[in-house]
């Protein structure tokens, strides 16, 4: 399984259940998981698996792919966008409790700063808090260098 285009945002769901039909039941997975607070996805990607196999041929979609990101600066035709195939974290979901009944906590990076989301209260949190966290949830964006090119020219 391949990507052909990566998105702006990606979520990882991770299963933190388990339900047996022999003994008719269900619980939670308590198992720490380490997660990545950066992540490389081009080996992923329909092109990279593609070369890998074949070569450097080029492909169909190569051609296809344009450089446009929604969101990009449309206003300044000068404006160029690079996509990248490198994301960041940005938030993780937590939930404590039991599998029927519990609360859900929500760790969100802005401007490189952790917060804990909790209900009403929002604290200021160290890195560490948020990668010693029981994850339920990941959410990464991806890294994007934007740039003008009448900017790039200059500074040459």
């Amino acid at each position: 399984m391949s990507i052909r285009k990566l998105p702006l945002v990606t979520c990882f769901h991770i299963k933190r259940f388990e339900h047996s039909s022999t003994r008719n039941m269900s619980r939670k997975v308590d198992r720490y998981l380490q997660f990545p607070f950066s992540l490389d996805m081009s080996r992923y990607l329909s092109s990279s698996v593609l070369r890998s196999r074949y070569g450097n041929r080029v492909f169909s979609f190569d051609e296809e792919n344009d450089d446009h990101v929604a969101g990009a600066d449309d206003d300044d035709p000068n404006a160029s966008v690079e996509i990248s195939s490198e994301f960041e974290l940005f938030a993780v979901v937590t939930h404590t409790g039991k599998l029927d009944a519990g609360h859900y906590i929500t760790y969100l990076r802005l401007n490189n700063q952790w917060y804990r989301c909790d209900d009403a209260w929002i604290t200021h949190v160290n890195e560490d808090l948020v990668r010693a966290a029981q994850c339920y949830m990941m959410f990464y964006v991806q890294k994007m260098l934007y740039y003008k090119a009448s900017e790039s020219a200059s500074a040459s």
